[in-house]
């Protein structure tokens, strides 16, 4: 009998919606991407009204113009998804749409506009990309992995707050930065039961939501990590892990990467431009031979994707090649790679990926997974601030930001590294010119400079 009266009550409140979301909702979590040529997606997400799982914003709309007081474009190009959060008592729905045609190296102000239940946004900007090959100015790109919410590890090696702490250095150097690389592994949802007591969706939430002040005025390009794809993370308990936190699933309604513009997949792999600059994001966790997380399509898509990529850069117009993916090849080995799953320095992702960049002269390779920073020697040997001409990529492993699991502990120094530091950081990348660029290393505590160095591309 009770659980009759509590289906028929349910019923009732499905029904009748419109009156107990009785206080307008808020879009949270906002942020901006690439879109393709002269495009922006703006992301956010809102939660449905209590006790429904109704889209609360069935049309997302977003509103911008070149001035904050005049908002007289409109675009109604989006979406809206959601999967199942197991949250009782409301739902969150994501939402993407996408501002085209943008004029380049301007700066847009934007809103999204409010709903029957949803109210609007603050009014956010953004730059827009320069045109495509301009070389008019240099581009400044920060550059990490593996970052998320504090958990008691990470309290009691580095101290309480490092994420909060990491943000607002990160904060200080948005006046100066173009966009970002976020090299997977993001806010670490499924650390949460153990680490900090939270649920999954909590976690994430709570992540993507104080990271809106970067996300919201900065392009946040991010790869896909083993917690993306995996939810794994609670020992012997993994079955707590829905099947709907698996496959990456999170991850591809949270985040909106210019796949479908780039004839990529599911925020898996893609590419854009952004002025002299080709940037490409791929996937080490899966779709490649012996893939270290199984395959979300086959073993072939990807790579032949990455290669018709790089083999369609004309390197007059964008000289600069960079590829992010989650995982290393080269450097040192961790206590935690040996001990969790023994997989060292991904060799199934070198024999997929590495003759390629050597082939197509990537400039650089940026990656995370292991929680330090490590700069690999130049041509692998030659211990040198001064990297002219490399052989194949710069190799940079940055997973040192702040991981609710700590930083790594070594267990063997590798011959080709020239430089490891586990002092939570974050990477600056300026690229001047065709032919110049400089990486720096900043600590989050004082950002002081721990590494810094120059490459020279005589092309």
């Amino acid at each position: 009998m009770h659980l009759i009266c509590v289906f028929i009550l349910m019923s009732l409140i499905k029904s009748l919606d419109s009156t107990i979301c009785l206080a307008k909702l808020v879009p949270d979590q906002i942020r901006l991407a690439f879109a393709g040529n002269q495009g922006v997606s703006v992301g956010w997400q809102s939660f449905s009204c209590p006790l429904t799982t109704s889209n609360p914003n069935p049309t997302p709309t977003v509103i911008y113009g070149l001035s904050k007081t005049n908002l007289n474009l409109t675009s109604i190009n989006g979406n809206s998804s959601v999967y199942d959060t197991n949250y009782i008592l409301k739902t969150s729905w994501f939402y993407s749409v996408e501002l085209t045609n943008l004029q380049p190296s301007t700066v847009y102000y934007y809103q999204i506009k409010q709903s029957n239940y949803v109210s609007a946004s603050n009014i956010f900007s953004f730059t827009s990309a320069p045109i495509y090959g301009s070389r008019s100015r240099a581009i400044n790109i920060i550059t990490y992995g593996d970052f998320g919410v504090d958990g008691i590890v990470e309290d009691i090696l580095n101290g309480k707050c490092l994420f909060e702490r990491a943000l607002g250095a990160l904060q200080k150097m948005l006046p100066v930065t173009d966009f970002f690389l976020h090299h997977g592994d993001i806010c670490y949802a499924d650390d949460s039961p153990e680490d900090l007591f939270l649920t999954y969706e909590a976690a994430f939430n709570y992540c993507q939501s104080m990271m809106t002040n970067i996300t919201s005025t900065r392009f946040y390009m991010t790869a896909v990590g083993n917690h993306e794809v995996n939810c794994t993370e609670i020992p012997v308990l993994n079955q707590l892990c829905s099947s709907s936190k698996k496959n990456q699933i999170p991850y591809s309604h949270r985040f909106n990467m210019p796949s479908k513009q780039s004839g990529g997949y599911l925020n898996s792999w893609y590419s854009f431009d952004y002025g002299f600059v080709h940037v490409i994001s791929i996937s080490c966790e899966s779709d490649f031979p012996l893939a270290p997380s199984g395959n979300l399509l086959d073993t072939t898509t990807q790579v032949n994707w990455l290669k018709n990529d790089l083999s369609k850069v004309n390197r007059t117009i964008t000289p600069w090649v960079i590829v992010q993916c989650h995982r290393a090849w080269k450097g040192s080995i961790s206590k935690a790679d040996i001990k969790e799953d023994g997989i060292i320095n991904c060799p199934s992702c070198k024999a997929a990926f590495e003759s390629l960049l050597i082939q197509y002269n990537v400039d650089l390779y940026l990656a995370g997974h292991v929680h330090w920073y490590e700069r690999i020697c130049l041509n692998g040997v030659v211990n040198t601030t001064q990297y002219v001409n490399p052989i194949g990529p710069v190799y940079l492993i940055n997973g040192a930001i702040g991981s609710p699991e700590g930083s790594d502990k070594l267990s063997q120094r590798s011959n080709d590294s020239c430089f490891l530091s586990t002092d939570p950081g974050f990477g600056f990348l300026t690229i001047t010119d065709p032919s110049h660029a400089t990486f720096t290393y900043y600590r989050v505590s004082d950002m002081a400079i721990l590494d810094q160095i120059t490459i020279v591309k005589k092309r």
